[in-house]
């Protein structure tokens, strides 16, 4: 009789615990080695696009310091850590070999600064779908990702249309600059 109640009651809580596994997520947080990654998200290209760029905050625990190094994604054929910079005036954006994150600080990387740029896109990334991602930090290592794409223009995660006059990854931008 004993035995059966034990029975039953792990059975009960194997059935709670599929419940609450398949129950979706509203916001994903990833976490390796003292990084915290929330709020992925990349904008949805319109066909024929090459190019698209993918956004999320990085928080480093207290004491942790690393770097994000580098990214691919199974998308694209090449990505890159980008950042805009002010060339005389004119906001560029430009290749970096990294992004430090110091202990208990967070770096966003977002339109019109820091942000991942993908290329060679194998296709392009529609609104709703989500892509994934390797995240390459030099201390702790790879962490995968998905990544969400919202609306063509968006300026979060949400798909708020973005303001002002940078509105994506279209027209203009190359590799190698």
């Amino acid at each position: 009789m004993q035995t059966q109640s034990r029975a039953l009651a792990l059975a009960k809580m194997l059935a709670l615990a599929s419940l609450v596994i398949a129950l979706p997520a509203t916001a994903q947080d990833y976490k390796l080695g003292g990084i915290t990654v929330t709020a992925p998200w990349a904008r949805a290209t319109p066909g024929g696009a090459q190019v698209a760029g993918a956004f999320l905050q990085i928080q480093a625990a207290a004491g942790v310091e690393d770097k994000l190094i580098g990214a691919r994604t199974p998308a694209a054929g090449t990505v890159e850590i980008h950042d805009h910079i002010d060339d005389g005036g004119v906001m560029k954006m430009r290749r970096v070999d990294g992004i430090a994150i110091k202990g208990a600080q967070s770096v966003v990387l977002k339109p019109g600064g820091l942000h991942v740029m993908l290329f060679d896109l194998k296709a392009p990334l529609k609104e709703g779908d989500k892509v994934a991602f390797t995240l390459v930090f030099e201390k702790a290592g790879e962490l995968q990702i998905d990544v969400p794409v919202a609306k063509i223009g968006a300026s979060g995660p949400d798909g708020a249309p973005a303001s002002g006059s940078h509105q994506g990854h279209g027209t203009g931008h190359s590799k190698g600059h």
